[in-house]
């Protein structure tokens, strides 16, 4: 059996015990509130035909970041601590690139070879900039905050860096599972989004955990990695959005394979 680790990966911010079961508990605990938050809140406008917009703010605010804090605390860690990571700069500065433009630029790629593409000018880069940056403030600077700050850190400090990657994208894809009901209409369209679901959430918490620790545990790159991925589906035809989801897998696979090699696999 192997177990791998990322060496000198972040660790849970501020908390004074960091491995077995310090580490289990409040992962417990955050994963049995926030999951069924997601439901509920995500499954009203399903079933009352509402926008959803609303229900992912109350989903990200109150079924992810306050207890991701409230748990924090409770863990004996500095909240203090966890909000400075939202605000601090990659390390070295450049990863701010490949933290914007590499999914966007894998996936506007893969549309043109398809011929799918949307033809990129100034008023796209532009409306993709705001809608990238209003992104990270309203929503996934706090969403990251909770899943790679408080979920993620945990998960990789007991399972290791794959492992605890994909159960935390095992979770993921489980609080956004509502979503995969929304504007279908038959089984094989909620199919194929319960598989996008996935597979986008395996590639994205791999390429975000490794990006926590290759950044020196920047929530701020995490977050615009996570919003460049939202705001990729722009780039290309609305019929063709798995290219979208197979460019998150491709590059979260890729990041595994490269800290996999680095870190070394250990065999116990």
């Amino acid at each position: 059996m192997t177990s791998t680790t990322l060496p000198a990966a972040r660790q849970p911010s501020g908390d004074r015990q960091k491995h077995g079961a310090d580490d289990l508990a409040p992962l417990l605990t955050f994963a049995a509130f926030a999951v069924p938050s997601g439901w509920l809140f995500l499954g009203v406008p399903l079933v009352l035909d509402l926008p959803v917009e609303p229900f992912v703010l109350l989903t990200n605010f109150f079924g992810l970041l306050l207890p991701a804090l409230l748990l924090t605390r409770r863990a004996g860690g500095s909240v203090r601590a966890l909000l400075r990571d939202t605000t601090r700069l990659p390390r070295p500065l450049a990863w701010l690139l490949p933290a914007v433009l590499a999914l966007p630029a894998l996936t506007w790629a893969g549309a043109a070879v398809l011929g799918v593409e949307e033809q990129v000018d100034v008023a796209l880069v532009a409306a993709l900039a705001v809608n990238v940056v209003s992104s990270v403030l309203i929503i996934n600077l706090w969403e990251e905050l909770a899943w790679a700050g408080f979920a993620q850190r945990r998960a990789t400090a007991r399972w290791g860096y794959v492992r605890g990657a994909l159960v935390v994208a095992v979770l993921f894809a489980g609080i956004h599972l509502p979503l995969a009901f929304h504007d279908t209409d038959t089984a094989g369209a909620v199919a194929f989004n319960v598989v996008a679901l996935l597979g986008s959430a395996v590639g994205l918490r791999l390429l975000i955990g490794a990006l926590d620790r290759w950044t020196a545990g920047s929530l701020l790159a995490v977050a615009l990695l996570h919003a460049s991925f939202n705001v990729s589906g722009e780039l290309l035809d609305t019929d063709h959005d798995w290219i979208r989801y197979a460019a998150v897998l491709a590059l979260g696979l890729a990041a595994a394979a490269v800290a996999v090699r680095r870190a070394g696999v250990h065999h116990r």
